[in-house]
């Protein structure tokens, strides 16, 4: 899918979670502003409007504003000059997007190095290889993935619900409510109802878990 198509996905996983349907002008609006060319600091201004026009709350705001960063960097930035990312222009807009967003960003980058070099994911490859390499095991990353590192043979032989039990014991960690839909998204046994309907009964944040996982399963 597309990170427009996904953006949907997400919101309606938010909606379901309410037992509620996702509005027709959400999908409507959000694939305007996905799919216009405006330059990206107005994209993100125009998301942000949305966002408060269409009464979405804030945490599952800044899930969508991680599409539109992937969507920036997977299709918009083919069309810019090679020097981009060394001009002021792209300063700018890292001055502004610095404490934005979540983990989703990293990990769809993730996801589409790994399609494209043909190379299988998991949750020990994207830790291991991805973001935490030999040379730098003391990186920022580490401290953020500690729960995940420190548990790593519990989650790796334990069930779902011993996930949400790691989860909801860590939800002080700097990844907080974003944990458990990463561990159920590495899972790969279970099916996504499943663990759907398990973040929905024992969930720290159900709806915004249950976008965050829908936005990964998607891809």
């Amino acid at each position: 899918m597309t990170p427009t198509e996904i953006s949907i996905e997400l919101l309606k996983a938010y909606y379901q979670s309410k037992n509620e349907e996702i509005p027709a002008q959400h999908s409507l609006i959000l694939s305007e502003i996905f799919e216009s060319s405006l330059p990206f600091l107005e994209k993100i201004k125009a998301l942000d409007g949305a966002v408060v026009k269409l009464q979405i709350p804030d945490d599952i705001g800044e899930l969508l504003f991680d599409l539109l960063l992937f969507h920036f960097f997977s299709e918009d930035s083919q069309r810019l000059d090679e020097h981009f990312f060394e001009s002021k222009d792209w300063q700018k807009i890292e001055d502004t997007i610095i404490d934005r967003g979540t983990e989703l960003m990293n990990i769809l980058l993730y996801l589409q190095e790994g399609r494209d070099a043909g190379i299988s994911v998991s949750l020990d490859d994207y830790i291991d290889e991805y973001l935490i390499g030999e040379d730098d095991f003391d990186a920022d990353e580490h401290e953020v993935y500690e729960a995940i590192i420190k548990n790593r043979d519990e989650i790796v032989t334990g069930d779902l619900q011993t996930m949400v039990e790691i989860a909801n014991c860590n939800l002080d960690s700097p990844l907080e409510n974003q944990l458990l839909p990463i561990l159920f998204f590495f899972e790969t046994k279970a099916k996504l109802n499943v663990k759907q309907d398990l973040i929905l009964k024992s969930g720290s944040d159900p709806s915004f878990q249950s976008a965050f996982l829908a936005a990964l399963s998607s891809f």
